[in-house]
């Protein structure tokens, strides 16, 4: 195969306080897309004014913002799919990377992340490690955040923080669903799945995702992302095995971490399913 040629696409809402730091992980990138749509969702802070400033300082970075308000909260109910949407309709290259703005990129990522299209394969896993910035998210990490020394990689869902894929299976399975708040790039990797597009994975492509940073945010966000998965009834089973161990967590106690962290773990368990329950009937 010879030289192929990769659009990068982002979506932001009111992200001034972290856009400036992604942005610079992306000017650190060892490869460059040849081109990087970021679509807004209309923007109430200085989020624009930031990357219009970078972008005129950087323009061989080849950065495109897309304002579209109706990639928003008040006009969708999944704005974070109809923004990837928008952005992938205006790509004009044959692979799409993905990844999320509140993220900051390893120095490789993107050079990594489109490498296996040489095997010519349809989709590309990549890898999120959490980036610490206090105690609070040293021990959520070391709880919740998938280790890849324990990855089944056959079964593995990337998340759109870190993933690249043909346009043509992004076409062919209609794009990403907008009709749920989360949980949307999951929808979508299982669609892709059905529709039996190859998928490889690459270790190396690693984006650092900021995980919560308080014992409310943790609650608060198992509540959220769950009910994307409620309201789309994936990890069905899961959900239903679950309810067992809020009334026996032995899952709990015979994890010697999360024991050590018993009210941690048992909330977020808790808190997940009181979202998914909410997603079921949403």
């Amino acid at each position: 195969m010879g030289t192929i040629k990769v659009s990068l696409i982002t979506t932001i809402f009111n992200e001034a306080d972290n856009i400036q730091a992604f942005l610079e992980s992306y000017r650190r990138q060892t490869k460059i897309a040849d081109e990087f749509i970021i679509v807004d969702g209309g923007s109430l802070d200085d989020s624009v004014a930031i990357i219009e400033k970078f972008s005129n300082e950087n323009k061989k970075l080849n950065i495109k913002i897309i304002i579209d308000r109706t990639c928003s909260k008040k006009n969708v109910l999944g704005p974070i799919a109809k923004g990837r949407n928008v952005a992938i309709k205006n790509a004009k290259n044959v692979y799409i990377a993905v990844t999320d703005a509140g993220c900051i990129l390893d120095d490789r990522w993107f050079e990594e992340i489109i490498k296996p299209f040489n095997n010519n394969v349809d989709v590309v896993c990549g890898w999120y490690e959490a980036h610490i910035e206090n105690d609070f998210q040293k021990i959520y990490a070391d709880i919740f955040m998938p280790k890849l020394e324990n990855l089944d990689i056959d079964a593995f869902l990337p998340s759109s923080r870190s993933v690249a894929f043909k346009k043509s299976c992004w076409a062919k399975v209609k794009g990403y669903p907008d009709d749920t708040l989360t949980a949307e790039d999951t929808v979508f990797d299982m669609s892709l799945k059905r529709h039996g597009c190859s998928f490889d994975f690459s270790e190396k492509a690693i984006v650092y995702w900021s995980c919560p940073k308080s014992f409310k945010e943790a609650i608060e966000k198992a509540d959220y992302y769950a009910r994307g998965d409620g309201k789309k009834r994936i990890f069905l089973k899961r959900f239903l095995g679950r309810n067992f161990f809020l009334l026996f967590p032995m899952n709990i106690f015979m994890n010697p971490l999360r024991r050590k962290h018993f009210k941690l773990s048992y909330n977020v368990m808790l808190h997940y399913q009181l979202g998914y329950i909410k997603g079921l009937f949403s």
